[in-house]
This record gives C-alpha cells, structure tokens and sequence, in this order.
C-alpha cells in the first residue's frame, strides 16, 4: 500500500535521490529543503524529466529549515493538507562545515558553529518529529521516523567533533524515541558509510569549490560530481568488501524496506549501511 512520506534535506543529495526512488515505487513524497533553488529545480526540473506523467501529483514541496519551529509547522500542516496524513517521517537534513575539511583543530572552531551544526542536525530531527508525531500515530499500521545518521558516529577523522556528535546524538535519540513512541510509532536510524550522491545537485547553483573552501560555514558537502564515483580511486572502491562505494539508491532502498515491507517488529536500532567498509582491519603500512 502507498505511503505518504515527507522527507527534509530533500533538494538535493541523498535526499532527493531517496524522493526519486520512493516516487517511481508508487508512493507519495512531500520535500522539504531549506536551499530554496535546489529544492525549486529538483521539483520543477528533475523529478518531472524521471517520473511517469500520471504520477506527478504524487509530490509536493515547501521550503523548510528545520532550525525555525514555524517554517516547520508551516511545511507539516502543508505536507497533511495536500496528502491528508504523514505515514513516515525521513529526518534527513543535516549540514557541516568548512572547519572540518579545512583541518581546523576545535580549539580555533567558534562554539557557534558546533552549536549550529547541532541545531540542524540532531535539534533539527527532533524538532521535525515533534509537529509530525500527532499524523504518524495514526497511521493505520503505524507510523514510522527514519533518522539519518553516519557511519563518522563511531569512526573518524581529524576535526570532525560537531558532526560526529550531532550523529552520535541521533542515534541515541533513536533509541529513546523508539521506547517513547512505541507501539504506534517505529522508529529507526540508518548510518551510511561512503555514499557519492556529489552529482544529485545542480551545478549552475553552486558556486567554485575555491569559494566554497573559503566559506567556512558552507556545507562542505556541497562540492559537484558529474557523475557517481567520479575521481575516486579503485582503491577506495576495493577498500570496501563489496568492491565499491555506496550509491544514493543503497540507501533509499533501506527506507523503504524500513518503512514498507520489515513487517512491523523493529524498532529503536540503527542499521549500518557501509558496504562492510567498518568491518576491515586497517593499520597504516
């Protein structure tokens, strides 16, 4: 049976492939995004090029960030007006910045910006799941919240500490949402490993990488690839048991599982989607 799914960071990334796969499953997506020019071309440009021509009232989208409480009300009730209900919840939104990829140590690091980080990140996908738990409750069968973690919760590099606490933090928010919420509400986190989604944005929106390096509160993810896996070395693929890195679709096939066909007797864990990579012995040579 179709389910009604509002997804946030949905403009672009791994976001807007999940939307995509969702769609083509015959299911019905509302997208959210703060960046309102990815979320306009991927609503207006990329999902009418890929998805039949009978299903394209089966999305919608808003503007939302999920650091303000009104725009997220604002976006939910829209989301509930067009489709009805919400039967799942993909709190995918999340950002970083310029200081981890720049080597910054955190004594250098404003508190702000771990503060923003956290903000959006983990305050972010409670906030959402607030306004949205009254419409899961409901939903016959159940409803279901997916957050989106990362695997850089229990591995990292250098000068990563906002965003891997933000994902630490989910994971255990999971958890407690799980035994709060339970039996009407399910809920998961999925924490992926190396997933190339750098081409599921549009390059004409985005600005040089030199000025996107030097923008120390942009979201570092926002570089462009042309296509998956471009400029990645057959090491980094080998690294990975399964011979490669992850694709966008690895994970949205994941959501659906989660939300649609896992049967309604889990909840409250979070799933590792890495390609094996966490599970190889490596010391340096």
């Amino acid at each position: 049976m179709p389910k009604v799914f509002f997804i946030t960071g949905a403009g672009s990334g791994l976001g807007r492939v999940a939307a995509r796969y969702l769609l083509l499953k015959g299911h019905r997506v509302f997208l959210t995004d703060y960046n309102e020019a990815f979320l306009e071309m991927t609503c207006t440009k990329h999902l009418p090029s890929v998805i039949p021509a009978e299903s394209l009232d089966n999305f919608k989208w808003s503007a939302m960030d999920v650091a303000s409480n009104d725009q997220v009300k604002i976006a939910v009730d829209k989301c509930v007006k067009e489709f009805g209900t919400i039967d799942v919840l993909i709190n995918n939104a999340g950002i970083n910045s310029q200081y981890m990829r720049n080597g910054i140590r955190m004594d250098e690091v404003p508190t702000s910006d771990f503060e923003r980080i956290l903000n959006v990140n983990l305050v972010g996908t409670y906030r959402v799941s607030q306004h949205a738990i009254p419409y899961l409750e409901n939903t016959p069968g159940g409803g279901v919240i997916i957050n989106m973690s990362s695997c850089r919760a229990t591995q990292q590099s250098k000068h990563g500490e906002a965003y891997a606490a933000s994902k630490a933090g989910i994971e255990g928010l999971s958890m407690a949402m799980s035994v709060s919420l339970g039996p009407k509400i399910r809920v998961h986190a999925i924490s992926p490993g190396m997933v190339d989604v750098r081409f599921e944005r549009e390059e004409e929106l985005l600005p040089d990488v030199e000025t996107i390096r030097q923008d120390l509160y942009r979201d570092f993810q926002s570089e462009y690839a042309p296509e998956w896996g471009y400029g990645k070395s057959e090491a980094m693929h080998q690294s990975h048991p399964v011979g490669r890195i992850g694709k966008g679709e690895d994970i949205a096939k994941w959501i659906e599982f989660l939300s649609v066909t896992e049967g309604g007797f889990t909840t409250g864990g979070t799933y590792l989607v890495d390609g094996g990579h966490s599970k190889v012995l490596s010391y340096p040579n």
